[in-house]
């Protein structure tokens, strides 16, 4: 049985700090019973992967969680006990102060960790960390990364020994570096369903996601314009960093639209629930219409209204979802769709046999361990 390691992140921060203060119980947990609380919020990518990499029985996959102080300390309270890690920690905070070094603390722990647990395979599946972080582990695990937004700050492909992306642009920049790069499909895990609850009244037509002013700039022009002549909601985060100085509050249609930050399974009812589910994408992907929030809507019975993009006919059949190709037409589909919900209930449909057919994690998970294992059988 092989080891895996997947570095993933709850997103955004501000959803997971309010979680943790509404749950004063966590502060009691060791570290597995906090990793299934956080696990239990089914936020970013939970544990699609490591959940069903553990049901093949042929891995022992486990998440591990950046950008979490908290997890960071019941990692370290399980390496060193209480009071040790406890003494570490306000070492490396008057380190940090003196320093300006806000990652050696996390960076300690985590490698720690890796040490402890000796894996077979590192999957950084979020970037939080220079690519760097993980070349001492090379000689003894298999380096596995995924991409699918702008390239992060301090990272390179040739710290990676394979790299897993939806966008192809980005594959051809790693296999020119060397990098073996394989396309791999966002999806959807069923099990969310399980956890939603009907009857709840419909939001209307809503988008959930980030807006801001450097991964998200045309997208936020284009739903600052929407929002501005039809009704409208929004959840979701703003990105700030690296931008051009631009606030939420210089997009007035915007702040007044916005319902503030969201994630998990309350993002999940709310696409649910809506009537009509909007999506773009993120200013690199280009011509390419591929999200994760696609097979988000159309797994749980949502009916989307999605940019319209190149891709879309080679990649799935006519009537699963509905496209707009700009401002007017996303207005008149959006009227149209509103006056005609036995239509838009059959698309949904639809499109939530064909996510779960399709596009489901399982699936994907398993095309995932084919990959590595024949890497690690191959000596990689």
């Amino acid at each position: 049985m092989k080891r895996l390691i997947k570095f993933d992140i709850v997103h955004p921060r501000k959803y997971l700090k309010q979680k943790q203060a509404a749950e004063p119980a966590i502060r009691d947990m060791n570290l597995e019973e906090y990793r299934e609380w956080l696990l239990s919020l089914y936020s970013n990518y939970g544990d699609f992967y490591t959940y069903y990499l553990n049901q093949s029985g042929q891995w022992e996959a486990e998440e591990y969680f950046f950008l979490d102080g908290v997890f960071t300390r019941k990692v370290a309270e399980k390496l060193f006990g209480k009071a040790r890690a406890r003494a570490m920690e306000f070492a490396f905070r008057a380190y940090r102060r003196v320093t300006g070094n806000h990652r050696a603390w996390r960076s300690y722990v985590a490698d720690a960790y890796i040490r402890h647990r000796k894996p077979d395979v590192l999957f950084a599946r979020s970037q939080p960390q220079p690519s760097s972080f993980w070349q001492p582990y090379r000689d003894e695990a298999l380096l596995v990364a995924r991409l699918s937004a702008r390239l992060p700050y301090e990272w390179h492909p040739n710290d990676f020994d394979l790299i897993y992306t939806d966008q192809p642009h980005f594959k051809k920049i790693f296999e020119v570096h060397g990098v073996d790069s394989i396309l791999n499909d966002q999806g959807f895990d069923p099990r969310i369903n399980d956890q939603l609850v009907e009857g709840r009244p419909s939001p209307g037509v809503v988008f959930v996601g980030g807006m801001g002013t450097e991964n998200f700039a045309a997208r936020t022009d284009f739903f600052e314009r929407l929002a501005g002549r039809t009704k409208f909601t929004w959840w979701g985060y703003w990105w700030e960093h690296g931008g051009d100085g631009r606030t939420l509050a210089d997009f007035p249609n915007l702040a007044e639209s916005f319902r503030g930050v969201t994630s998990g399974l309350e993002m999940y009812q709310t696409y649910h629930h809506a009537d009509i589910c909007l999506n773009d994408y993120v200013d690199i992907a280009g011509t390419v219409g591929f999200n994760q929030r696609m097979f988000e809507v159309m797994g749980v019975g949502g009916f989307m209204l999605t940019r319209m993009a190149p891709n879309l006919a080679a990649t799935f059949p006519q009537g699963i979802f509905a496209t707009y190709a700009d401002d007017e037409d996303c207005l008149r589909k959006i009227d149209y769709y509103l006056e005609h919900p036995e239509e838009r209930a059959a698309i949904a449909a639809r499109g939530q046999q064909f996510t779960l057919e399709n596009y489901s994690y399982e699936r994907i998970s398993a095309d995932f361990s084919a990959d590595l294992l024949a890497r690690l059988e191959a000596g990689r």
